[in-house]
C-alpha cells in the first residue's frame, strides 16, 4: 500500500482516539458537577483521573511496544477496545452519592474509573501505541513519526471547541454518550485497520544506528518530567482562576486546555508558526503584565481583563515548556517511554494542584508557585542559546549567562525588602507607586534572567490577590475541596468571602448588628419578598439553599422557621461563629441547618412543606448550574404550598440567568418576576455596604406576586420564544453570556 494512504489512515485514527478522549473528559465533569455543588473543583480532581488513565495508557503502550511483536500488540490493542465496550455507553451509578462530610475528591476518583476507568485506558494507549506502529511502517516519515503528535493534538484541540459551542448547545448528555459510542466504534475498526498495515513491519530500533538509539540520562528524563510538570500545573491553575468567578462548567474548561493543547501541536510542528527563540525572549514580559494585572486586581475588578492577560500568559508559558520538550525529543526508538515520562509529569501537576496544594496552601497559590518557576526555566534556557538574550542582554556578559555577580544577589536582596515594604504599607500612594515600581523595575530586569527570576517569583508569591489585601484585617481563612472562604474585618465591619467574591457582611455595633447588608439590604429585592410574605397569617416555613452568613435569617418574625441547606460545613462553622457574624444567633429566627446537597437533601422532604425557597446557592460568583434546571424547579414546586414563592438570587457579573430560567417557566406555565436593584451607595454610610443584585421571583398563581412585586418595580423579560430551558441534561452557559448582549 502507497505511502499517502498508510500515512492517511494512521492520521485519521489518531485524530478520531484523541477527538474521543477530549469529548469525554468535559462530558464526563458535566456529569458528575450536580452530585459535587457545581464547584471548580471537580474539574481538577477530574483532570487528575484523566491525567492518571494518560499515564497509565502510556506506560501500558510502552511496555507492549518493548516486550511484544507488532501483531501481538497489534490483536491485543484491538481486543482490549472491544472488550470495554461492555462498559459503554457511559452513564454513572444510579445510587451514587458523595459523602458530606469530606473525601469528596476521592469519592469522584472512584466513580469516574468505575464508569469511565476502562474504555479511557485503552483510548489513551492508542495515540503512543499507533506513532510506534508508525514508525515500523517502513514508509517515508516512518523515521519520524513525531509529526503524528501534533495531528493526534489537533483532534484533541477540534474536540474540545467542539464542545462548549456545538456538542453541548445541541446534544443532551445521553445523545452524547451514544453519539461517543458510536464514535468509540469507528474507532476499533480504524485501529484494527492500522494493526493489519503494520503486519509485516518491524521494530524501529532495528533500523535505528547506534548514534540515534543511545542511551537516555536520568538527567534527561528528570528534565522530561520537570517541562510538562509545569504547564500541566498551570493550566489547571488559570482554569481555577476563571471558573472560581464565572462557572464551573465545560465552556470554561476547554479554554485553557485548548491552548494547552496548541502549545503542543506548534512546539512538535516540523516547523513552528512561533519560533522557540521568539517564545523566550518575550515570555518574560508576559510574566510582567501578569504580576501587574495580578496586583491591580487586588483593589479594583478587572476580570475580563485579567482572564485574558493571564490566559495569553499561560499560553506562552506552556509553548516554551513544550518547545523544550520538543527541542529535547529522543529517537524514535525511545518514543513510548518519552511520551511516558511527559505523561507522567501532567500527572503529577494534576496531583499538585487537586490534591497535595489544597492541604499544605490555605490561599490558593499553586498557580503562583508554577509561573514562579518559568522565570527559572528561561534563565536555564540561556545556558544553552546564549545568543537568544544577546540583543536584550545589557545588564550581563552575553558570553557567559549563567554567572551570579554579586551585583545580582545585592539586587534580589534590595527587591525583597522593597517589596516587603510595599506590601505591608498602609498607605494608597505607597501602594499605587509600588505597583508601578514593581512593574517597571521587572522590565528593567529583563534581560537579566536570574534576577528578573528570582523577583518575578517574589513579586508573584507576595501580590498574590489572596495574600495582598492590605485595607482589611485576615480573621480566618478555610479551604477545602467547595473552594476558599475568608473572614475579613475593617472599621467594625467583617466581610465574609467565598474564593474572590464577597458573600456576606455584619456590622458589629449593637445598633446595626441585625441590619442585613450586601444583596439582601433594607429596601432590596430581598426585603421585598420577605414583606411579601408579612402579608401573610400563619406559621411560616423556609427553605434557603445556600447559607452565607445566614442574611436572610433577620428577616425573622414569629412563628417563621428557616431550613438552611449548605454543602460546605466550613461555611456552616463560619457562619455559626458568634466572633464573625451573629445573623444566626442574634436575629431570634428558629433554624436548623442541613449539611449536603440542596438537590439531594431536598429529595428527602414531604410535598408542600415550605411557604418559600429562597435559592441563594453560590460557588464564588458562580451559581451551580444544576440548581437552576427544570428538574429543580419540578421539585422546588412540589415543595411549596400551594401559595408558595420561589425567590431566586440570580446575581452575576457574567451570566444572563434571566435567559435560561424565563424559558423554563414559560415551559412550565408558571410566571416569573425579576428585578435588578442598584442601590445608592453613600460614602461613610450603612449604603456603602449595599450591593447591587437581580432577584427572580415565581409562583404558580400569578395573583400571589403579581399586584405586590409590579407596584415594586418587578417585572417580567421578554426572551426569544427558541430559548431552551436548562435541564440536567441540558445546559448552555456559552449563548446566555452577558458578552453576547
Amino acid at each position: 500500500m502507497n505511502n499517502r494512504t498508510v500515512l492517511t489512515v494512521f492520521a485519521t485514527t489518531l485524530f478520531t482516539s484523541a477527538f474521543l478522549i477530549f469529548a469525554v473528559q468535559p462530558m464526563v465533569g458535566k456529569m458528575l458537577l450536580p452530585l459535587l455543588g457545581g464547584g471548580p473543583s471537580v474539574w481538577n480532581t477530574a483532570m487528575v483521573f484523566f491525567q492518571a488513565m494518560l499515564l497509565a495508557g502510556y506506560a501500558y503502550a510502552h511496555l507492549t511496544a518493548r516486550f511484544l511483536p507488532l501483531r501481538v500488540q497489534a490483536l491485543l490493542h484491538v481486543l482490549l477496545l472491544l472488550v470495554f465496550t461492555f462498559a459503554l455507553p457511559i452513564a454513572l451509578p444510579p445510587e451514587a452519592q458523595p459523602p458530606e462530610q469530606s473525601g469528596q475528591a476521592w469519592w469522584q476518583l472512584g466513580i469516574m474509573l468505575a464508569c469511565v476507568g476502562g474504555p479511557f485506558f485503552v483510548l489513551a494507549g492508542s495515540a503512543p501505541l499507533l506513532q510506534h506502529w508508525f514508525s515500523s511502517s517502513g514508509q517515508e516519515d516512518s523515521q519520524n513519526p513525531y509529526f503524528l503528535y501534533a495531528i493526534s493534538n489537533t483532534g484533541s484541540m477540534l474536540s474540545l471547541l467542539s464542545y462548549p459551542i456545538i456538542i453541548e448547545p445541541f446534544l443532551g448528555i445521553h445523545d452524547q454518550t451514544v453519539q461517543w459510542f458510536g464514535g468509540y466504534l469507528l474507532l476499533i475498526g480504524l485501529t484494527a485497520w492500522c494493526g493489519w498495515l503494520v503486519r509485516n513491519g518491524r521494530k524501529p530500533h532495528q533500523t535505528m544506528t547506534h548514534e540515534t538509539a543511545k542511551q537516555i540520562s536520568w538527567a534527561k528524563r528528570g528534565l522530561w518530567v520537570f517541562l510538562a510538570f509545569v504547564p500541566s500545573s498551570l493550566m489547571l491553575g488559570v482554569t481555577t482562576l476563571i471558573t472560581t468567578d464565572l462557572s464551573s462548567v465545560p465552556f470554561f474548561w476547554v479554554l485553557p486546555l485548548t491552548l494547552y493543547l496548541v502549545t503542543f501541536i506548534i512546539a512538535f510542528s516540523t516547523k513552528p508558526i512561533i519560533p522557540l527563540a521568539l517564545v523566550r525572549a518575550f515570555t518574560p514580559y508576559l510574566i510582567a503584565f501578569t504580576i501587574l494585572s495580578l496586583m491591580v486586581s487586588s483593589f479594583v475588578t478587572v476580570h475580563i481583563l485579567l482572564v485574558a492577560i493571564n490566559l495569553t500568559t499561560f499560553f506562552f508559558c506552556a509553548l516554551l515548556c513544550h518547545g523544550e520538550l520538543a527541542e529535547s525529543k529522543p529517537a524514535p526508538s525511545h518514543l513510548t517511554e518519552f511520551f511516558l515520562l511527559v505523561s507522567f509529569g501532567g500527572v503529577l501537576g494534576g496531583i499538585f494542584n487537586a490534591l497535595i496544594a489544597p492541604v499544605i496552601f490555605k490561599q490558593p497559590m499553586e498557580y503562583a508557585v508554577s509561573m514562579a518557576t518559568i522565570g527559572f526555566i528561561l534563565w536555564i534556557s540561556v545556558l544553552k542559546n546564549p545568543v537568544i538574550s544577546g540583543a536584550f542582554n545589557t545588564l550581563h556578559d552575553s558570553s557567559r549567562p549563567i554567572k551570579i555577580m554579586t551585583v545580582d544577589v545585592v539586587t534580589v536582596v534590595a527587591a525583597l525588602c522593597a517589596f516587603a515594604f510595599i506590601l505591608l504599607s498602609k498607605s494608597a500612594p505607597i501602594q499605587v507607586l509600588g505597583i508601578l515600581g514593581v512593574f517597571i523595575f521587572l522590565l528593567l530586569m529583563v534581560p537579566n534572567r536570574f534576577v528578573f527570576a528570582c523577583c518575578s517569583c517574589l513579586a508573584l508569591l507576595m501580590f498574590q490577590p489572596t495574600v495582598w489585601n492590605t485595607n482589611k484585617k485576615l480573621l480566618e481563612i478555610e479551604r477545602n475541596f467547595f473552594g476558599t472562604l475568608k473572614v475579613y474585618s475593617a472599621d467594625n465591619i467583617n466581610f465574609f468571602y467565598h474564593g474572590t467574591t464577597l458573600h456576606g457582611a455584619q456590622i458589629q455595633s449593637v445598633r446595626h448588628r441585625k441590619t442585613a447588608l450586601t444583596y439582601y439590604r433594607p429596601g432590596g429585592p430581598a426585603s421585598e419578598v420577605f414583606a411579601l410574605l408579612d402579608r401573610r397569617k400563619g406559621a411560616q416555613d423556609i427553605a434557603v439553599i445556600g447559607l452565607g452568613v445566614g442574611s436572610v435569617a433577620c428577616y425573622a418574625r414569629k412563628d417563621r422557621d428557616f431550613d438552611f441547606y449548605e454543602i460546605d460545613e466550613d461555611v456552616v462553622k463560619i457562619a455559626e461563629n458568634p466572633k464573625y457574624f451573629s445573623y444566626l444567633s442574634g436575629c431570634n429566627s428558629e433554624y436548623k441547618v442541613i449539611l449536603g446537597d440542596a438537590r439531594l437533601k431536598m429529595e428527602e422532604q414531604p410535598d408542600q412543606k415550605y411557604d418559600m425557597i429562597f435559592l441563594d446557592a453560590f460557588s464564588s460568583d458562580n451559581i451551580p448550574t444544576h440548581l437552576l434546571t427544570r428538574e429543580a424547579m419540578d421539585m422546588y414546586f412540589r415543595l411549596l404550598k400551594p401559595h408558595g414563592i420561589l425567590a431566586i438570587n440570580i446575581s452575576n457579573r457574567f451570566i444572563d440567568l434571566r435567559k435560561p430560567l424565563t424559558a423554563t417557566f414559560r415551559e412550565m406555565n408558571i410566571p416569573v418576576y425579576f428585578k435588578f436593584d442598584r442601590p445608592n451607595r453613600v460614602a461613610g454610610e450603612i449604603s456603602e455596604l449595599y450591593t447591587a443584585s437581580i432577584y427572580a421571583v415565581a409562583s404558580k398563581d400569578e395573583r400571589d406576586i403579581a399586584p405586590f412585586m409590579e407596584n415594586m418595580g418587578w417585572g417580567p423579560m421578554v426572551t426569544p420564544t427558541n430559548a431552551r430551558p436548562w435541564t440536567d441534561d441540558y445546559a448552555n452557559i456559552f449563548y446566555n453570556l452577558f458578552l453576547w448582549e
